[in-house]
């Protein structure tokens, strides 16, 4: 006989061999047993994991000269002929080639003559999702009412393609992945009897490269033997399925962890001079990153890595001097890389950038550390900053992020000089709005202090203070209405008359106060910088505006 593929020489023949599928397997078996069996199933699921296969053994089951049975014994003539796919009963109509509503029409007309040997005629249309929508229409009547002797199968990979109208006319089924441990033991027994020497880490490693599909999974254990013969070593897999290794992440977090940008660039250039497809490396990348993530916050990571006891040592190694925060950043970053890479001219140039990006991630800190270190900088003389860390707390307890932008409110009456010439400003403006020619006045006079409950304004030029003092005792209810809008306080207007001398020493003594100001305020925004990355988006008088990226 000729050489036969290990996806067909090894397909299920009956319910018994299937495996990942138990709640179809179940109810395909329970209708049988209690003749409840439907006109109309639809399989959905991802490549390889038994749609066709499981159709063909409930025909089997159904035609069965011993049945119908849960089982079909494989034995008799009808088993015989649906296997080898030579059985008139069953017919299986390839949905991509079949595509129209004249193909509908003739299976339309064939559905009304009987089965010529087994009980059931079964109709299994693949790809069934590449039917027209006329098609579609042709079908639904016959799919409704067909005749008892009828059963149609339908298997499609893209269900969101299928009208509801055909939806709502079979019993539904969503066909799992198959799970990893379960390939890995089918590929344990195959090689057994075909005598391939193969541990199970290869086996693993084929089984998780098929990502849920046994078909996938068989095929490549095809090439792996054809490539490497009865003894299969693990370099030799890579090469096959393009894998890049845990030794090659594993010097990769070396790196990041170093800063070694040379070395993380020497190893891009390997992998792309050995033909290794960058996508699969970012998979592999994330994986990797997620079991360092596990193996630092559980406690049996064995279960949830499928790593055996040395490598979970080795990776608790690689994880303790990362925090879990920056894996997490790391994890991100690639991601969103491997996303990027789909569309990239120049993929290797986007993947270097991002592990160059991995090196330069910083400490990250979790909101306790920053309050302390904030209240550190507090009582350091970082008054300000006292305003900084109620936002943040304030934040935590809205679950709000930290980076919400920061604002020292003005009522806060331990004010600076420069606060001062901020709120007078402010004061002057607002009074201007409501009444323009006593915004003149004002501009004549100099905010001085607040002392308790009063507040103290002194005249700029000698002899005018009559004059201005009338004015503003005309309009102090403006005045004193606008001073609690903006100070959120009532306060008594206190005159202090100052000469014209005194006030430009005033005011050059204030300028120096304002220099020492802008030094202390850089000083400390860069503080903050420091423990939460960011720019300075603007400032405003009295109010910083910034925001953390």
């Amino acid at each position: 006989m000729s050489y036969q593929v290990s996806a067909r020489k090894w397909r299920p023949q009956g319910f018994s061999e299937v495996m990942g599928q138990g709640h179809v397997v179940q109810t395909l078996k329970n209708a049988i047993q209690n003749n409840r069996v439907g006109h109309a199933y639809l399989f959905s699921g991802s490549r390889g994991v038994g749609k066709t296969t499981i159709s063909r053994i409930f025909a089997k089951a159904l035609n069965c000269i011993k049945g119908p049975a849960p089982e079909p014994c494989n034995d008799c003539e009808m088993c015989r002929e649906i296997t080898d796919g030579f059985c008139s009963d069953v017919i299986e109509i390839d949905g991509a080639s079949n595509t129209g509503v004249d193909d509908v029409r003739e299976l339309r007309e064939n559905v009304k003559y009987a089965s010529s040997k087994g009980r059931y005629k079964v109709y299994i249309i693949d790809e069934v999702h590449m039917l027209s929508k006329s098609a579609f229409n042709a079908l639904l009547k016959t799919l409704e009412e067909p005749p008892a002797h009828v059963i149609f199968i339908f298997a499609t990979t893209e269900p969101n393609r299928i009208p509801e109208t055909i939806i709502s006319r079979c019993q539904y089924f969503e066909f799992k992945r198959i799970a990893i441990n379960d390939a890995v033991e089918q590929l344990v027994r195959i090689t057994d009897r075909e005598g391939i020497k193969v541990s199970r880490e290869i086996l693993t490693l084929i089984a998780k490269s098929a990502e849920g599909s046994m078909r996938d999974a068989l095929v490549s254990l095809d090439q792996i033997v054809s490539f490497s013969g009865d003894v299969i070593k693990e370099e030799e897999v890579k090469i096959i399925l393009g894998l890049v290794g845990r030794e090659v992440f594993s010097s990769i977090i070396e790196g990041i962890k170093s800063k070694d940008i040379q070395h993380i660039l020497r190893v891009i250039k390997d992998l792309t001079t050995r033909g290794i497809d960058l996508r699969v490396f970012c998979k592999e990348f994330l994986e990797y990153l997620r079991n360092l993530v596990i193996v630092k916050i559980t406690e049996d990571p064995v279960g949830l890595t499928g790593l055996s006891g040395t490598e979970i040592e080795r990776l608790k190694s690689e994880a303790k001097d990362i925090s879990t925060e920056e894996l997490q950043q790391m994890f991100n970053i690639i991601l969103k890389t491997e996303a990027e890479l789909r569309h990239a001219s120049q993929p290797e140039l986007v993947l270097e950038m991002a592990l160059i990006k991995l090196t330069q991630i910083s400490k990250v800190l979790t909101v306790d550390e920053i309050l302390k270190m904030l209240e550190n900088i507090s009582a350091s003389g970082g008054g300000s900053i006292t305003g900084i860390q109620g936002s943040i707390n304030k934040n935590r307890k809205e679950g709000d992020s930290i980076s919400e932008r920061v604002d020292v409110s003005a009522g806060d009456l331990t004010l600076t000089p420069d606060t001062y010439t901020s709120l007078w400003a402010r004061i002057k403006e607002s009074v201007s709005s409501k009444k323009p020619s006593l915004g003149g006045i004002l501009e004549g006079m100099n905010f001085l202090k607040i002392k308790g409950d009063e507040i103290v304004l002194s005249f700029i030029k000698q002899g005018s203070e009559s004059y201005y003092r009338e004015k503003i005792e005309l309009h102090k209810e403006i005045i004193g209405d606008t001073i609690r809008e903006i100070i959120g306080k009532d306060l008594k207007i206190i005159f202090d008359t100052v000469s014209e001398k005194e006030s430009l020493k005033e005011n050059v003594t204030t300028k120096q106060a304002h220099t020492e100001i802008e030094k202390w305020k850089k000083e400390k925004v860069q503080e903050v910088l420091d423990i939460i990355p960011g720019v300075v988006v603007r400032e405003m008088s009295g109010k910083a505006q910034g925001g953390v990226i």
